[in-house]
């Protein structure tokens, strides 16, 4: 009999973010039908939009996504042990900037960096014996803007995504249409610096929210929020640097985003690194691309993602399912994953509050 597997989702709890969960919850995948189990509220905490853990599966890292913390103007970042599925907390502490909404662990198991989308800022915590989280010791403050005037009257830092090799890092900073670039270098008290090329420039209102590299680490996939695309970069692991290859519709064929007030949001790569998954909330879609020898994105076909606002997509670790959290309609849905083509098919969806995040453990 295959043992199931651990998953947790985080969402919205407070009501001027129309929030109707109440913290972060756990469940099992089924991995011979597909289906979620045992469902059930590990953790009661304010706004957790973004979780983590290192592949040990020790810990669980989460970003609290509030205007203000214990008085002062800022989120927090939270830190539990996992223990037989069940999570215990550890400790907390300020974000350091507003509305945390993306939380990265660097490939060494050291640190963890938050990005801060109000005010645009990341900040560096070393993570401490027993998955303690330290308090910042590194906070970067970005600058710019977009076209936007909407969206990109400031900088607003997305995610954090570390090379493969952990030697840089580069923040995806929607407000300024620019991908950060920083090298890492975690003996150091401030081990973010900025790198030889400090940025590179996205498509002016395209909106750069999160990335994922290539398995061949030489190639790096962009997805831009505010115009529904995902742009193909080169990456000079050397350098820390990008070059522009291409970019792609991140919704099917014929389809305009402005129709659907369309805004993308997650962007996933297989355990093969053949294929990659977008999702699209207002189109309402799972976009799946082929990944060609060169590195380039070819449309494979998409798929009604089965609620609204698909705000995150995250593929099982053996590949066969992906799951999608829809924060508009407070389910879960799960979809097989076909082993030829990498198209998707429904098998179920499950309800859970307002869950904007999803992960395996």
């Amino acid at each position: 009999m295959m043992s199931k597997i651990s998953g947790y989702t985080g969402g919205y709890t407070e009501a001027d973010f129309n929030g109707s969960g109440r913290g972060i919850y756990s469940f099992t995948l089924n991995p011979g039908n597909g289906r979620l189990e045992d469902m059930r509220l590990q953790a009661e905490c304010a706004n957790p939009s973004y979780l983590c853990a290192p592949l040990s599966g020790k810990y669980l890292y989460a970003v609290n996504e509030l205007h203000e913390w214990q008085g002062i103007p800022g989120g927090a970042v939270s830190a539990y042990a996992i223990e037989d599925g069940a999570l215990r907390f550890l400790n907390q502490t300020a974000s350091g900037g507003g509305c945390p909404c993306h939380i990265a662990l660097d490939p060494g198991g050291q640190f963890a960096v938050v990005s801060n989308y109000t005010g645009g800022s990341i900040a560096v915590f070393p993570l401490l014996n027993r998955g303690l989280l330290s308090g910042a010791v590194q906070r970067i403050v970005l600058s710019g803007k977009g076209p936007n005037a909407g969206r990109q009257e400031g900088p607003h830092a997305h995610s954090f995504l570390f090379a493969p090799d952990g030697a840089y890092g580069f923040v995806c900073d929607l407000g300024s249409d620019r991908v950060m670039a920083y090298a890492f270098l975690r003996e150091t008290l401030r081990p973010l610096v900025p790198a030889d090329t400090p940025w590179f420039s996205m498509q002016g209102g395209a909106g750069p929210r999160h990335g994922v590299f290539s398995r061949q680490a030489n190639r790096c996939y962009v997805l831009n929020e505010l115009d529904s695309t995902v742009d193909v970069l080169k990456y000079d692991l050397l350098q820390g640097s990008f070059e522009g290859m291409g970019r792609v519709s991140a919704l099917p064929p014929g389809v305009s985003g402005a129709e659907y007030a369309n805004t993308a949001a997650a962007i996933r790569l297989d355990r093969g690194g053949k294929r990659l998954y977008v999702s699209n909330r207002g189109h309402d879609s799972i976009t799946v691309f082929n990944i060609a020898g060169n590195g380039f994105l070819e449309y494979a076909g998409a798929a009604a993602s089965g609620g609204k606002a698909p705000r995150d997509i995250v593929l099982d670790p053996s590949g066969a399912f992906l799951l999608a959290a829809h924060q508009n309609s407070d389910n879960v849905t799960v979809f097989r994953v076909d082993e030829a083509s990498g198209l998707l098919s429904q098998t179920g969806s499950y309800e859970f509050p307002s869950p904007v995040c999803v992960i395996f453990v």
